[in-house]
């Protein structure tokens, strides 16, 4: 009733039942799925009833291997989701990661259950919020768009900033390198905004697709309200460009962001939770 992934004879087997589940948003597109899975296993029995894929997170200090299991909701509690989840931790064990995790959203059934059954422990989480609210008065701020000149600074910015609470929750590297800086932080770089007080980086924010990204404020300029400046200055942004909802998730533990986030009006959205498992 298990067996592997066939691309010809399952693929649209597979995109049906993924729409039908109602679970798209979470998956993404089919093609995604597959590309990114190096283990995809299908649970049939009188049609298709779950699913189960693996993928190798990038990380330049470990190898982490992410495993996602699913099943229709009326054919949970029969075993079917245990028996994919071990048969696929057997495959991707001859990988040796160095550990698994697996990406929990609270508001889907509440899964945590089976993750702690499993044998996972809690590892991190990320709230998301969402703004609904109107703009905010134009600050006296100067903002300046990125250029590569600024890069070294940049990343000193990311490194400094993020440095704590990566090493709180074990999130390695604790440094960010300039190749992850170049890969995550400056995927969108013409959305950086920067504020800058003379030759130093005093804050950034990003704008994304109706998405708050990487708001960082370097540590000697922090508590003297750059966040705050800096994060109107990107609702207002994107409010210009027509988005009505405005998200953003922060890493669970930073109570600074937090507390500066609701204060804004930002309201909870989506809360996901990581667990991992050494094998």
């Amino acid at each position: 009733m298990i067996r592997t992934y066939n691309e010809r004879e399952d693929k649209k087997k597979l995109l049906t039942f993924i729409k039908k589940s109602g679970v798209e948003d979470n998956v993404g597109s089919l093609d995604e799925l597959t590309s990114k899975s190096n283990r995809l296993l299908l649970y049939e029995c009188n049609g298709l009833r779950g699913y189960s894929y693996a993928s190798i997170s990038p990380n330049e200090e470990e190898s982490i291997t992410e495993i996602i299991t699913y099943v229709e909701p009326k054919y949970r509690l029969k075993g079917i989701g245990t028996a994919l989840y071990k048969e696929i931790e057997k495959l991707v064990s001859e990988t040796k990661p160095d550990f698994l995790c697996t990406y929990i959203g609270i508001e889907s059934g509440n899964p945590v259950g089976f993750a702690k059954k499993m044998g996972y422990e809690k590892w991190w989480g990320s709230p998301e919020l969402v703004y609904t609210g109107g703009y905010f008065p134009k600050t006296d701020i100067e903002f300046v768009k990125y250029e590569d000149q600024f890069f070294k600074r940049f990343v000193k910015v990311v490194q400094d900033s993020y440095y704590d609470l990566h090493r709180k929750n074990d999130l390695k590297p604790y440094i960010t390198s300039e190749k992850t800086v170049k890969q995550y932080k400056l995927n969108n770089k013409d959305k950086i905004y920067l504020i800058l007080d003379n030759d130093q980086i005093v804050a950034s924010v990003t704008t994304g697709e109706g998405e708050v990204d990487n708001l960082m404020v370097a540590p000697r300029y922090q508590g003297k309200g750059y966040g705050r400046k800096a994060l109107q200055f990107g609702i207002n942004k994107m409010l210009n460009e027509g988005y009505k909802d405005i998200r953003i998730c922060f890493v669970e533990g930073n109570d600074n962001a937090k507390k500066l986030y609701i204060s804004l009006g930002f309201k909870p959205l989506h809360y996901t939770q990581v667990y991992r498992k050494f094998l």
